[in-house]
This record gives structure tokens, C-alpha cells and sequence, in this order.
């Protein structure tokens, strides 16, 4: 009877271990809440940890607590229900310590909890038998993926403490254990060790694989895009604007450049400050990103610099594009603190790949579109002719 107890303890533990993990990666937004609690204000990277951290923590916190049950419920062993419950709390503490900003102090007591609490299970609650030690291999995976390259020292304590305390168990024979159990459950309990532990590395591997991928994301979109206005900089223009006019020549079509610049914007910044500039640059560039096409490419390629790559689009089609867009951007209102109507103007440079093959051409045919503009009075379109 005690073993079928046993049985039906460990399967269904493993059980809700396996469904836990995947419900986590689920869009459930109270976990999501929770598991985000505390995360803000630290690096990309960091807040992976923190979050994967809480997952772990979580986890198992929900499976110590459902030993406690069985251990209520199914033995009938109020004692170690009771010592399994504090550990249960001692683990939901990591994410209280989470949640208050003692980051580094939650992974080490999360740690140390789980190598004392194995300790318990091998040496009091049952015996070496159980392969409940085999747990401590999962520590120093854990240490190295959650702690910061910087906090060896930690990474290396818990490493070293988890090899001692799994050899103190391996070679410890508890004569009076708790909770007695039999040879087939005792084999039992340990295969299942086995197959938890070989789980627990591949989840474990497949969340860092994904963080590895955002991360690569993240540096990707940090390297291609502009952190004001959300465009794509001057390295992402000219990467995959090269690109654009070379599909455009071997289709022979024509691509065509808007080159615009903000009229009088150093006297905004001057007189305004460069919040309301930045303000200004924003507001302009979500109007002219309106206009722009799927397959344009608009870029912030300066200060007040904005470029618009138009891929099958002549010279007159451009300038309309850029009427409108001029026009647009000078009806405009930015909201200002204390200005009711204010505006501003921009003036359109406008080029187009009849022979040319290079960007660099195109762009600068465009800048000498744009001086014009400028030279005629600003708040204008210009058309580069050779």
C-alpha cells in the first residue's frame, strides 16, 4: 500500500512538473506579472536572468509544495509534510527577495535552499537509494546560467558545495529514515530522478538558447535602428538601400531618393531646448512615415537628416511623394507647452537612378536637390537635374 502510494506520489509530481513548465511559456499574464515583478531598471540580459530566475523559483516552489501534500495526504506523515513546507516557503521566498531588488542575494539563497532541502530528502527524509542527491548536478548548470559573468565567486561556492554535499550523500548510509520505503520504490524514485534531471537540462538549454537568439535580436535591431524615432539609422540605409538599388538596376527600374532636412531646426533647439527638437524630429517623422509605402525605406541618416529610399518610382512620382509629404509636415501641430500653433517646415531633395549605380551618387544628386531647396527659400521640393 505504501509503495502504490509512493508510486502514484512520484508519477504525479513528475507529472505536474512537466505540465508547470509548459503552462510558464504560455501567455498566462498573471505569472507573466509576477515573474516581471522586479525586473525593471537592470540590462537585457540581466532581466533574462531575473525572469528565468523567477521561473525556476516558481516551479519549484509549486512541486516542493505538492511533496508536501503527499506527504500529508497520501503517508500520512504530518512531520515531514511539515519541514517540506517550510522549504516550500523558503523557495517562494526568492522571488519576495526578487521582487525588493536583492537580485544576487534571491539566486544564492534559492541555491542554498535547494542544497539543503536535498540534503533533508537524502539524509532524513529517505536514503541515498532514492538518488535524490542526483539533483546537485543540476547546480553548478544552474549557478553558471542565472549568476552574471562578474559574480564567479558565486557561481564557484555553489559549484563546489553541491559536489561535497553530493558526495556526502552518496557515501552516507541513513539507517533511520523518516519515510521507509522498499526496494522497487526506492529504483522507482530514482529513475525518475534521472529522467527529471535530463528534462530539467533540456529546458533549462532551450531557455538559453532563445535568450541567446533575443539577444542576438536586440543587438541587431540596436545596430540598424534609430533610438529617437524608431527609423532605420544611417548604417541600416546604406546597407540595405545598396541592396535596393542593385535589384533595381538588374530589374532596370528606377529607384528614386527623398532627401529631407528640417528648416531652422538649430534655432528650435536654441531657443526651445532639445527636448521639444527631439519632439519635433518624432512628430515630423511619424507624418512622413504615413506616407511612405511598405516597401520604402525611411532612414534617419543625421540630426535633422531624414532620406527616403522609393524602389520603382520615377522622378516625377518622387516629387509628388515629396509635395505631400512637405505639405504634411508644415500643417502639422507639435504639441508644445505654451505654443497653441506650432509648426514646422521642411525642405525635399529629390533624385532618381536613371544611370547611376552607386547610393552614394544618388545621395549626394539628392543633397545638391536639397541645397536648392534651401537656396529658393526652404519649405520647398527640388528636383537634381545634371
Amino acid at each position: 500500500m505504501l509503495e502504490n502510494a509512493n508510486l502514484k506520489q512520484f508519477v504525479t509530481s513528475l507529472y505536474v512538473s512537466l505540465y508547470l513548465e509548459r503552462e510558464v511559456s504560455d501567455n498566462n499574464m498573471q505569472i507573466k506579472k509576477l515573474i516581471n515583478l522586479g525586473a525593471e531598471g537592470h540590462s537585457f540580459a540581466a532581466v533574462s536572468r531575473i525572469k528565468l530566475t523567477k521561473i525556476i523559483a516558481l516551479i519549484t516552489t509549486v512541486i516542493s509544495g505538492l511533496y508536501s501534500l503527499n506527504y500529508w495526504l497520501l503517508l500520512d506523515n504530518s512531520g515531514v509534510a511539515s519541514i517540506n513546507l517550510g522549504f516550500t516557503v523558503a523557495y517562494f521566498a526568492t522571488l519576495a527577495f526578487m521582487h525588493r531588488g536583492h537580485v544576487s542575494g534571491a539566486k544564492t539563497w534559492f541555491f542554498s535552499v535547494l542544497m539543503v532541502h536535498l540534503l533533508v530528502c537524502t539524509n532524513v527524509y529517505v536514503t541515498n537509494q532514492s538518488g535524490f542527491h542526483l539533483y546537485y548536478f543540476l547546480v553548478p548548470t544552474g549557478a553558471f546560467l542565472l549568476f552574471e559573468l562578474h559574480q564567479r565567486r558565486e557561481m564557484l561556492a555553489l559549484s563546489a558545495a553541491s559536489v561535497g554535499l553530493f558526495l556526502y550523500c552518496e557515501n552516507t548510509l541513513n539507517l533511520n529514515p523518516l519515510i521507509e520505503l522498499g526496494a522497487a520504490t526506492n529504483h522507482l524514485l530514482y529513475q525518475s530522478v534521472v529522467l527529471v534531471n535530463m528534462i530539467e537540462v533540456v529546458f533549462v538549454l532551450t531557455i538559453f538558447a532563445r535568450q541567446i537568439e533575443a539577444n542576438e535580436k536586440q543587438l541587431t535591431l540596436q545596430a540598424s535602428t534609430d533610438s529617437l524615432t524608431g527609423l532605420a539609422n544611417r548604417h541600416c540605409f546604406f546597407a540595405e538601400g545598396n541592396d535596393m538599388l542593385e535589384h533595381a538596376n538588374k530589374l532596370h527600374e528606377t529607384m528614386s531618393l527623398v532627401l529631407l532636412d528640417f528648416d531652422y531646426f538649430k534655432s528650435i533647439n536654441d531657443r526651445y531646448g532639445h527636448v521639444v527638437g527631439d519632439l519635433c524630429l518624432v512628430e515630423i517623422s511619424k507624418e512622413i512615415n504615413a506616407i511612405c509605402r511598405e516597401q520604402d525605406l525611411f532612414a534617419r541618416i543625421g540630426g535633422e537628416e531624414f532620406v527616403i529610399a522609393m524602389p520603382k518610382t520615377n522622378l516625377e512620382q518622387a516629387q509628388q511623394v515629396a509635395e505631400r509629404m512637405r505639405e504634411r509636415v508644415s500643417k502639422h501641430i507639435i504639441p508644445i507647452v505654451g505654443e497653441a500653433n506650432f509648426t514646422c517646415t521642411a525642405s525635399f531633395g529629390v533624385a532618381s537612378s536613371n544611370d547611376v549605380k552607386s547610393l552614394k551618387t544618388l545621395l549626394q544628386q539628392a543633397d545638391k536637390a536639397l541645397y536648392m531647396a534651401k537656396e529658393q527659400g526652404r519649405n520647398c521640393v527640388q528636383l537634381y537635374s545634371a
